[in-house]
């Protein structure tokens, strides 16, 4: 599984990855604190027990002498859990507490004996593990005979090893749901913070449909400066279009005048020739006409481009699709042309309304003209917009059905036209990055012309 391709699903990620590490080691660093805090106190505790005895201690002669009850009652249980016992410089046990009658105490510790040293450690009591505090202490006796002894108080760790393991088992619990309650939290937080992104698209999606011209200011501070730059990008992608447009039906204007005159000059000339071969006046004329056909069609398309309203607006493809349908029902009358439409009310056309009619104008009509009295246009949308328009003509063979999209061809040169007409449609459907594709129709058997655009 590699990197999630969202920022949500990255911090996500990295939240599920780390939290659990750092509450790992917190979890670990208050487990060994509290153990230490629980070392700590058992070696008080077992030190108050030396100075009890100690208090209760004495030395007559060369004998140790302690009472036979001791203050703590634990010492005078036999196997309580808590024993104590006395030994010499020579390491012999003098004393044991009436709590070791039935234990079998480990061997006092075989190390030298230094008055005020105290030995904290480890040992096994029955194959039970215990504390064990030794304190090494001299007497001066009666006799002015110094005496050196070792006090060892044992206490068994079961109560302590419990106390241990059920707070280890409560601080995982806790941390565990605490774990989880953080990666929701984490999650809910990320969710807020990146909201201001959801509306971001939102807002791009509005101005794709026309809703809108431009972004709202009402961002975040870290995403205005991008707002700020996609609007200033968009204003100056519609001033050049502007321009584009304008110039456009300028150089078109321009040069109807021109072509008048030198259509008006020939056909004067024409009148007043004397032979019949009209061949070179009919090649001017029909050059001249061509030309005519292209400006005006770039001035419809100027014209239509700027009276079609905001790009990306949608508009209703059904609604279009019959005005155009209409019209072609009367211009091929003498055809008996029947148009059957199969479109769903709810679809639309994310752009410029003077781009669809003159895109399905010049197909439907193509469809029209080489068919044979039956168009079918239907059309659906799943991640495109597909728009289908069958004729039942001949159709266009599979070598000229990339040349009849360029400029100029046409795949029946018998029929009047200058050919421009497809060419057109992949001009308006490649601004779109939309394509045109020829194929067979399998319902009429014609041509089938699809149309696929964002």
């Amino acid at each position: 599984m590699g990197i999630p391709n969202s920022l949500n699903g990255r911090l996500l990620l990295a939240s599920v990855c780390l939290l659990p590490v750092f509450v790992a080691v917190s979890g670990t660093a208050l487990d060994r604190a509290f153990v230490e805090s629980q070392e700590s106190a058992a070696e008080e505790r077992l030190r108050t027990h030396i100075y009890l005895l100690l208090g209760a201690a004495e030395v007559f002669g060369s004998d140790l002498w302690l009472p036979d009850e001791l203050q703590e009652p634990r010492f005078n249980q036999p196997s309580s859990g808590l024993y104590a016992q006395i030994s010499d410089r020579n390491h012999r046990v003098q004393w044991q507490s009436n709590s070791a009658v039935s234990e079998e105490l480990p061997a006092p510790l075989d190390i030298r004996l230094v008055a005020g040293r105290e030995i904290f450690t480890e040992v096994d009591v029955a194959g039970k593990p215990a504390h064990s505090l030794s304190f090494d202490v001299s007497w001066d006796s009666e006799t002015g005979e110094e005496r050196t002894y070792r006090f060892q108080v044992i206490n068994d760790q079961s109560a302590l090893l419990a106390e241990r393991k059920s707070y280890r088992g409560q601080l995982w619990r806790w941390l565990s749901t605490l774990t989880i309650i953080l990666i929701v939290l984490q999650w809910l937080i990320q969710r807020w913070g990146l909201n201001p992104l959801g509306k971001l698209a939102t807002d791009l999606k509005s101005m794709e449909q026309g809703k809108s011209l431009k972004l709202n200011d009402d961002y975040p501070d870290e995403i205005q400066p991008v707002t700020k730059n996609l609007n200033r990008v968009l204003e100056v992608e519609r001033a050049q279009r502007d321009r584009y447009r304008n110039t456009l039906a300028d150089l078109a204007h321009s040069l109807k005048t021109p072509l008048a005159v030198m259509r008006g000059n020939l056909e004067s000339q024409q009148e007043h020739r004397i032979d019949s071969d009209n061949t070179d006046f009919q090649i001017m004329d029909d050059q001249l006409q061509r030309m005519d056909e292209i400006i005006r069609h770039q001035l419809q398309r100027a014209v239509a481009q700027h009276a079609g309203g905001l790009p990306g607006k949608g508009i209703p493809l059904l609604k279009v699709t019959e005005r155009i349908a209409n019209a072609l029902t009367k211009v091929y009358q003498h055809k008996s042309v029947a148009i059957h439409l199969n479109i769903d009310d709810t679809l639309e056309f994310n752009g410029d309304e003077g781009d669809l009619m003159e895109l399905l104008g010049n197909i439907m009509e193509n469809a029209c003209k080489y068919g044979d009295g039956k168009v079918n246009v239907s059309a659906s949308r799943d991640e495109l917009l597909t728009i289908l328009v069958e004729d039942n003509g001949p159709g266009v063979p599979l070598d000229r059905r990339k040349t009849v999209l360029t400029r100029g061809a046409r795949a029946d040169t018998a029929t009047t036209g200058q050919g421009i007409g497809l060419a057109v449609a992949v001009d308006i459907l490649s601004s779109y990055n939309g394509g045109l594709t020829i194929n067979k129709s399998e319902h009429l058997g014609g041509a089938e012309f699809k149309i696929e655009v964002p």
